[in-house]
């Protein structure tokens, strides 16, 4: 049976212009898992104020953190195919490793007809996401599904949905951490995680027993696709594993927009609730993506910096996400690996 990888992503925009953000937006903001509102809304949003204006506006920040190759995440998710490929070819395995995005280049669908032309008749299913959420995971899934449907012989499909309680996840951030932070140097610790409105939280919640607290303390078959737990996970997970105290660390969300409650605490706040008292060395890791992007390097590293220092803070330190990183390639090749033979 020939079997493929397939990384999946939401994707990037091809360049840092507003003509490749609107390329870009035109996908991303007519996704009803991400914009889970009246489709009209969200049409007239998209046509009349995401293109016109967000995107020549965000075009000038995506170029601040554009490198040479392209976007961050688009160059780490070519390294990272390019390793995982090397490491099945080098154990002799005959594996397809391949990227593929919601909203870019190589969409999922092409990717998938790709699989196809080549003989693949099953297909794990790697989710970058660490935590499950229906604007990010369910939505890749479905559309890698949507295009199973096409085949002349249905795939068989395993998803992997839980990174996040993945060890070998847990273990590379582990090893980055113990590369890039020195505890010495900081006074506090800050997991970030991109927040999602609670009303997505809730609608995922379909045994009614989300509380936004310590519900999300055990992972439970009644919970077992919340974000928020999941992310309280994570940051466990990786902080008792360096044997940190519980008070050096915290956790927040950040990238709210609009009117409604997101997932709390906001970073911003709690990050000036720091300083307040007293916290004057601060570090920030961000366990919700796999790579630096937008929100992590211009968001944090530049707009949330500049609050900290404004509000008197001596030391902010944005640690580097998993990117390229060595250990975080090897995770991702035995998670493939072992759930590609059954021995998730």
């Amino acid at each position: 049976m020939k079997q493929a990888i397939l990384l999946l992503n939401l994707g990037t925009p091809a360049s840092p212009t507003p003509a490749g953000l609107r390329r870009y937006y035109r996908r991303f903001f007519a996704d009803p898992f991400v914009f889970d509102f009246n489709p009209v809304a969200r049409w007239l949003l998209r046509n009349f104020i995401i293109l016109p204006f967000r995107a020549p506006r965000v075009a000038k920040d995506y170029a601040s953190i554009w490198m040479d190759e392209g976007s961050p995440l688009q160059v780490y998710a070519n390294r990272m195919q390019q390793s995982v490929q090397a490491n099945f070819d080098e154990a002799q395995e005959t594996v397809l490793v391949r990227n593929a995005m919601a909203y870019s280049s190589p969409l999922v669908g092409e990717v998938m007809a790709e699989l196809e032309a080549e003989g693949v008749e099953r297909i794990v299913l790697l989710s970058m996401f660490p935590q499950y959420s229906s604007a990010t995971t369910e939505s890749i899934f479905h559309a890698v599904q949507q295009a199973a449907r096409k085949w002349k012989s249905q795939p068989q499909l395993h998803f992997v949905e839980d990174l996040f309680q993945e060890p070998a996840f847990i273990k590379a951030w582990v090893s980055l951490l113990g590369q890039q932070l020195s505890t010495d140097a900081v006074d506090h610790v800050i997991f970030s995680y991109h927040g999602v409105p609670e009303k997505t939280i809730l609608k995922a919640d379909k045994a009614g027993v989300c509380r936004f607290g310590e519900c999300c303390e055990q992972v439970r078959s009644e919970n077992r696709r919340c974000y928020r737990m999941q992310c309280v996970q994570t940051t466990r997970g990786i902080a008792e594993s360096l044997g940190w105290d519980p008070a050096f660390y915290s956790m927040a969300f950040q990238s709210r927009f609009g009117p409604l409650p997101w997932t709390q605490p906001y970073l911003d706040e709690h990050i000036l609730a720091l300083r307040e008292k007293g916290v004057e060395r601060l570090a920030v890791v961000t366990p919700s993506f796999i790579s630096d992007c937008l929100e992590t390097l211009f968001e944090i590293g530049k707009e949330y910096r500049h609050e900290f220092e404004q509000a008197g803070g001596r030391e902010f330190v944005l640690v580097p996400n998993l990117n390229d990183n060595p250990a975080w390639f090897r995770a991702v090749f035995e998670i493939a690996s072992n759930h590609l033979n059954g021995t998730d």
